[in-house]
């Protein structure tokens, strides 16, 4: 019984992921369009074709359909630190961890530009961003650490350091590339990013 149950719940997972990301990406463009504040539950649920009480099964608040659950990401860059080679620099393999969210940008500009121009577009969704990042941090501490000295004082404090750091810059970079025209490329901001923290 158990084996034929799990599938089946797979599949309605897959289909409620489906539906959440299509719900998410059509609201994206109105919120973008309209503005987060302005835009309520209501105006998203007519545009995507669905009840408000719809809306509410699959997102609990209007914050969450654009930042989502956004740990798997945080898990692609803790494998790409994971994946660095040993005798790399903690910040250079910081940075080269980042690279799985800079080849998710360029592969789709537009959309991420549009995606990130409405999370950094209220106080409260930006106060997530940074909550998100905090998460990350603590996958990318602890691997930080085994890469410090043994003689490192406060190694932990250390390694949270470096990697709130890198995360920082991830987001200045990031908040540059929003607000900019694309004449340079999220990479290069954040390679500038780390460039200017790097000798301090």
């Amino acid at each position: 019984m158990n084996a034929t149950s799990t599938p089946r719940s797979d599949l309605r997972e897959l289909g409620r992921s489906a539906i959440r990301t299509e719900i998410a990406q059509r609201a994206i463009v109105l919120l973008d369009e309209q503005g987060f504040d302005q835009t309520t539950v209501e105006d998203i649920s007519t545009a995507v074709g669905i009840s408000p009480r719809s809306f509410f099964r699959y997102f609990p608040t209007k914050e969450d359909l654009v930042i989502g659950d956004l740990m798997p990401m945080g898990r692609l860059v803790e494998q790409a630190l994971l994946d660095r080679p040993e005798d790399e620099s903690p910040w250079v393999a910081l940075r080269a961890a980042l690279v799985p969210l800079v080849l998710t940008a360029e592969k789709d500009p537009e959309d991420v530009l549009r995606n990130t121009r409405v999370a950094l577009s209220t106080a409260g969704l930006r106060a997530k961003t940074i909550e998100r990042h905090t998460a990350w941090a603590a996958l990318l501490a602890p691997i930080i650490a085994q890469r410090l000295p043994d003689s490192t004082r406060h190694t932990a404090m250390a390694a949270d350091a470096l990697s709130q750091s890198a995360l920082a810059c991830l987001y200045v970079a990031t908040v540059t590339w929003s607000s900019s025209d694309r004449s340079e490329s999220y990479a290069n901001l954040l390679d500038a990013a780390f460039s200017a923290v790097a000798p301090l």
